[in-house]
């Protein structure tokens, strides 16, 4: 305001719904509070209105960049009070508070004003005392209309009703109030010094560079890391009965249709990522609904058909999964079977919107590390009640360790908390999934040594899955025991498995990259998860278990680091001091081989051709792992990247070797090429088709 008094040119951006673009005031975008508030304040002022009719914040965040910040703002006016009041509670806090610590932390950081506004009568304030409690927290100009009414109204100079001609959105008259109490309020906030001095730090900071520093988050920061599909972006990997088309938002410039669908049984599946999942649709009196559940979640309803939006579109952020481990999912979308079945009615989704795609060093977890406490006693990870699953050494100390991939511990028991000691032992950070009772937590080794880590459970009795994620070559950990809460009681386990699956293979079966966005990359190996590997998923889609010996860039003649599989194969970990394992106690029902990737792959790199002999060792690999396994189904895989496509020599030593074994009287191996594939590591989406592939193949062909 100082700068506009001064004859500066500013930059005011409002956001919000739809009282926000002008609705109710025509024309809206030349009588509506935004644009009377920017025509008050003088011709210096140029408006950027990103008011989008029938949206909440929590589209809102997912817009800010492109509709607000992109615009270098002086000044932002965020009004989001009437349309979060239907937000699911869950969100709109994160998702408001986003907006705030966004624009506050940008690199020119505006100022920022919060709008409550409400609905005639200054009712239904759930969402606006919350968002008034944040600009208190964040020390922002906020303008409480509802009370700023009612103080007129109590003095006798207006009316609610000279306001509104329905209850949700303001007249003409309405929109008049709204830009001179924001015009008020903005001329008094200017002559505050505490505001000001603080704004003009914050100002001297951001031209330094200093990084700003915000005020701890009430509400988490899950919306400040988000990622929008739409249009291009949004694309199935898997599709029946669903087309390009659908209502796109009048509104939201450039905005490309999404996804619409008829058909009884249409079906749609998309890579997403995030720790919270949402469905962008439009609502309307001649819509029906989808339902959708991300990886093995729980369906939820999506509305579509919604009887009052008569003559005109709704538009509504739905969860459809929360709470999620980081990194990437499978979201299912489907027609579903309600009342409107037959009607020819369209089902549609115009984008998916996601959020808590965290940097790893902002991870959030339902663990707390504390230090190693001596008592009470642990329990010791060579109890009997304890299942392993999987390559598992004895270590010092009583320890267990666990190295590759996939390795899995199971048990039940009682109480209200789970502590689990484990220790850093050798790489990088080792990343685990820690399942009880079906929710998934993400657990990660930051720091040195060992540490309890603690997670609080509802009393009863729990079921739980521990499994390591990290592949054997990038991280190694210890397990050293675990701790019940006082009256808890370990029970005997689940009951194993029916069938057991052995891999062996490189990057595609450790699972390497397969949750990354973007470039693979090994920095940040949370998005790297083994057990979701296609090797895992297909043994999870038998009710197998799973035991995976993986290296990334490992192959039979040719390596990108410095051992062969050859030589590290039998091995507890993959290096030569490791020991070499003992046959299984219990032996696997089917053994699957996927190599050759990199025995193409990595001459290829320097303009090398394959190695020469490659069938031949080929075979003698295959001949050992019969060796060790010599009453197991034995599968030789290709696929799942472009080595194959790419050199015939690899199919030709699958070939060789199955023929070469079935010649000397073995039946029982077989060979299958993966139709699914991608040019760099696949994510999670391939290897489900992957699995999707090889648990009809085992179906069919082996396990007959």
């Amino acid at each position: 305001m100082q700068r506009l008094e001064a004859g500066e040119a500013i930059t005011l951006a409002t956001i919000g719904g739809s009282i926000t673009t002008g609705y109710a005031a025509q024309p809206p975008r030349e009588l509506g509070w935004a644009a009377l508030l920017a025509k008050s304040l003088g011709a210096k002022v140029r408006l950027v209105n990103a008011g989008l009719s029938g949206t909440d914040s929590a589209a809102g965040v997912q817009r800010l960049q492109a509709h607000v910040l992109d615009q270098s703002p002086d000044l932002v006016i965020v009004e989001f009070g009437v349309n979060d009041q239907w937000l699911d509670p869950g969100v709109r806090g994160s998702s408001f508070e986003a907006i705030l610590r966004r624009l506050l932390s940008a690199e020119q950081p505006p100022a920022v004003v919060v709008l409550g506004l409400i609905q005639q009568g200054n009712q239904a304030r759930d969402a606006v005392d919350l968002q008034l409690k944040l600009a208190a927290h964040y020390g922002l100009t906020a303008l409480d209309f509802g009370r700023w009414m009612h103080n007129r109204v109590e003095a006798g100079l207006d009316r609610w009703a000279a306001l509104y001609d329905e209850p949700v959105h303001p007249n003409a008259t309405g929109h008049e109030r709204i830009a001179q109490a924001l015009a008020q309020t903005l001329r008094t906030e200017r002559l505050l010094p505490p505001l000001r001095a603080l704004r003009e730090t914050l100002q001297q900071n951001s031209k330094r560079g200093t990084a700003r520093r915000l005020p701890g988050p009430l509400h988490g920061r899950a919306h400040e890391f988000t990622r929008l599909l739409t249009g291009d972006t949004l694309r199935p990997y898997q599709s029946h009965g669903f087309e390009r088309g659908g209502e796109v938002h009048p509104e939201w410039t450039g905005q490309q249709p999404g996804w619409v669908a008829k058909a009884e049984d249409a079906e749609a599946r998309f890579l997403v990522y995030g720790r919270e999942v949402a469905v962008f649709h439009a609502e309307s009196e001649h819509y029906r609904n989808l339902e959708a559940r991300v990886d093995d979640g729980p369906w939820v309803s999506v509305q579509g058909h919604v009887a009052e939006r008569k003559g005109y579109l709704g538009w509504r952020y739905t969860v459809v999964g929360r709470d999620l481990e980081p990194g990437a999912h499978l979201l299912q979308v489907r027609v579903r079977r309600d009342e409107w079945k037959g009607s020819g009615r369209p089902a549609s989704l115009l984008a998916v919107m996601s959020a808590g795609i965290f940097p790893p060093e902002l991870h959030p977890s339902a663990f707390v590390r504390t230090t190693p406490s001596a008592a009470p006693a642990l329990i010791s990870p060579d109890d009997g009640r304890l299942r392993w699953i999987g390559r598992i050494a004895a270590a010092p100390g009583a320890a267990k360790l666990l190295a590759w991939s996939g390795t899995e511990m199971r048990a039940r028991f009682t109480g209200d908390q789970l502590t689990l000691r484990l220790a850093p032992w050798r790489g990088g950070i080792s990343h685990f999934t820690v399942e009880v009772d079906g929710q998934r937590h993400a657990l990660a080794l930051r720091g040195q040594g060992p540490a309890d880590w603690q997670l609080q459970l509802p009393p009863g009795q729990h079921e739980l899955r521990l499994l390591k994620r990290t592949e054997a070559s990038q991280a190694e950990a210890l397990f050293l025991g675990l701790r019940l809460a006082a009256g808890g009681k370990l029970l005997d386990p689940p009951p194993p498995r029916p069938l057991k699956l052995v891999f062996y293979g490189d990057s595609i079966t450790a699972g390497a990259c397969n949750g990354d966005i973007g470039e693979d990359q090994y920095a940040d190996l949370s998005t790297h998860d083994g057990t979701r590997a296609y090797g895992a998923v297909t043994a999870a889609n038998l009710g197998a278990d799973y035991v995976g010996i993986a290296v990334s860039g490992i192959g039979i003649t040719a390596t990108w680091d410095q051992l062969l599989m050859p030589e590290v194969w039998h091995r507890f970990a993959p290096r030569l001091d490791a020991a070499i394992a003992p046959p299984d106690p219990r032996a696997p029902d089917v053994v699957l081989l996927n190599l050759g990737q990199n025995d193409h792959g990595f001459p290829a790199s320097m303009g090398q051709p394959m190695a020469a002999d490659f069938g031949t060792r080929y075979l003698g690999f295959v001949r050992q792992l019969r060796g060790r396994y010599p009453h197991a189904g034995l599968v030789l895989l290709t696929g799942g990247m472009t080595a194959p496509r790419e050199q015939p020599a690899i199919a030709r030593a699958v070939l060789g070797a199955v023929q070469a074994l079935r010649g000397e009287g073995d039946a029982k191996v077989w060979s299958y090429h993966f139709e699914a594939f991608a040019w760099a590591h696949p994510r999670i989406d391939v290897h489900a088709q992957m699995a999707d592939e090889l648990t009809r193949f085992l179906n069919d062909e082996v396990l007959r």
